[in-house]
């Protein structure tokens, strides 16, 4: 069974690779090993659910290196990897006849800190539109929890990025006064 492990170690090592190529390594890999390959809307699935927990994330063929500018969307390893590179790995890339993609990490820091500032901005216009009345425990439940998943992401992707994501600190410290204010005047 493909593990999410896996699958960034295969992706990890390769640097970036698309669905398709994801596809082949693993029905290569699987072969090599003897065993029965995952069917297609199987990795598929462990893709998205790797993409949704940031073990994978995706960019675009403009962020690999060298890359023929396509509409393909690539894979790489994601803030919350674990990769677990397997063994006969180095037998399907000589096979394949692969190599490793080389990502231009400025420019995928400068996108995912774009998109990280324009969802903390609206969760700020959000949390304004609340300040002028009263907001039952629910509204405000789910406030908190988008400024708490948007608070780890930024830890991830701070972390995780040769660049950071300093330009975004400020609007998070911005929305969590302005949360806190409201917490104190719904008195909840």
């Amino acid at each position: 069974m493909l593990t999410k492990e896996e699958l960034s170690g295969i992706v990890d090592a390769m640097g970036a690779l698309t669905l398709d190529e994801v596809q082949s390594v693993i029905k290569e890999l699987y072969f090599t090993k003897k065993e029965e390959s995952p069917s297609f809307e199987c990795i598929e699935e462990v893709c998205n659910e790797s993409v949704d927990e940031h073990v994978l994330e995706m960019i675009s063929s403009e962020e690999v290196k060298d890359a023929v500018q396509s509409e393909d969307i690539y894979y790489i390893a994601g803030p919350n990897a674990f990769p677990d590179i397997p063994f006969e790995l180095s037998e399907v890339i000589d096979a394949l006849e692969l190599s490793k993609r080389e990502i231009d990490l400025s420019s995928v820091s400068k996108r995912f800190c774009r998109n990280l500032k324009r969802r903390v901005q609206h969760l700020d216009e959000k949390v304004d539109s609340f300040s002028d009345r009263n907001i039952d425990t629910s509204e405000f439940s789910k406030i908190e929890f988008r400024y708490s998943t948007l608070l780890n992401l930024y830890y991830d992707f701070d972390f995780w990025l040769p660049d950071g994501m300093s330009s975004v600190d400020n609007d998070l410290q911005l929305v969590s006064k302005k949360i806190e204010q409201l917490r104190s005047a719904q008195d909840i």
